[in-house]
């Protein structure tokens, strides 16, 4: 999705029989309220900056479940 999001979304809707609009691209530019916790982050383009954010919290993670994983949890 980082990497190739105009592809990436072209797909999804392509799975779900959607049609494409530019505007998918720019959904950060849509003004309708947003009501989740993430509501600033809607307003942002997709970047790359925070793709490795996750690794000063591996420790704390553990390991993952190998049952959580099959399972899709």
């Amino acid at each position: 999705m980082v990497d190739d999001l105009e592809g990436s979304v072209r797909r999804l809707l392509d799975f779900c029989g959607l049609d494409f609009e530019p505007a998918c691209l720019e959904f950060y530019k849509n003004e309708r309220s947003v009501r989740t916790a993430s509501s600033e982050q809607v307003r942002r383009p997709i970047f790359k900056e925070g793709l490795d954010q996750w690794r000063k919290f591996r420790a704390l993670a553990g390991t993952p479940d190998r049952s959580a994983r099959r399972s899709g949890g």
